[in-house]
């Protein structure tokens, strides 16, 4: 007997609780907004919006619900409006008592800044997402620029994987060619601190601009990529340690299963 009393207590207990639950959520339901708050969660590493952004730009689409209930606002709608902006890769946003409405932003982080052959300049994220440009910060990644092409809309254009470049000239679709390489140079961590810039020549092959030494690498085309850097990594290591850096003005990559190197005159 005493046991089935217990069991009755603990389900009495369970449903009032399930009832006060419901009561608070609902009188919170009903609160009205009075404050906003914005944080950007990743703003140590990078800041290419802040908080004052993102106000500004909820305040001129009117969305500010300050005085609204707060089970009147849609903030999947918040999300989305926020998500709109290219810098943006998530958007939360959540109401809590006593009626603050939270929004909580994570950028997009750039790994290689572009400036094309029209003279437009970019960032690009790993997943290949146009960054704009911003005169608030200048990230310390790696450059690339010469003759870039895109075969789409720098303007207009979210991701460069978007287009279709397959059967594209390669004086057309350079851009991924860079992609791929900034990928392997920033994804290496003894090449992420060997070289500092990428450029397109005006036949479209590379050269790469390293570090340290007056010497510029000719790349060549992007095929057998992880070939070449693997022979100059063979050269840095084994060949410059011992000789120096500075006697070298160019080092070839261009032709296969060879390094060339041409001294300075």
């Amino acid at each position: 007997m005493k046991v089935i009393q217990e069991i009755l207590f603990l389900v009495l207990l369970i449903g009032y609780m399930v009832i006060l639950s419901g009561f608070i959520a609902g009188k919170e339901q009903e609160k009205k907004i009075g404050k906003v708050t914005v944080r950007i969660v990743d703003s140590t590493e990078n800041q290419f919006i802040r908080s004052t952004e993102i106000r500004n730009m909820l305040e001129q689409k009117r969305i500010i619900p300050y005085g609204k209930k707060a089970g009147s606002i849609d903030l999947e709608a918040i999300e989305k409006s926020l998500m709109a902006k290219q810098i943006i890769s998530k958007a939360e946003a959540f109401v809590t008592e006593p009626g603050v409405l939270h929004i909580e932003i994570s950028q997009k982080i750039p790994f290689v800044r572009i400036f094309n052959r029209y003279g437009q300049g970019y960032y690009l994220d790993r997943q290949g997402n146009i960054i704009p440009l911003t005169s608030s910060v200048s990230p310390f990644v790696l450059v690339a620029n010469g003759f870039i092409s895109e075969p789409f809309p720098v303007a207009r254009t979210l991701n460069i994987h978007d287009a279709r470049h397959d059967s594209l000239p390669r004086s057309q679709r350079t851009i991924y060619d860079v992609y791929r390489l900034a990928e392997f140079i920033t994804g290496d961590k003894f090449w992420d601190s060997q070289i500092e810039q990428i450029y397109v020549n005006n036949k479209y092959e590379i050269e790469l601009i390293p570090r340290v030494g007056s010497h510029i690498i000719e790349l060549g085309r992007i095929e057998n990529l992880e070939e070449k850097m693997e022979n100059l990594k063979l050269l840095y290591k084994e060949g410059f340690n011992k000789i120096g850096w500075n006697q070298y003005g160019k080092i070839s990559l261009k032709y296969k299963n060879q390094v060339v190197c041409t001294k300075i005159q």
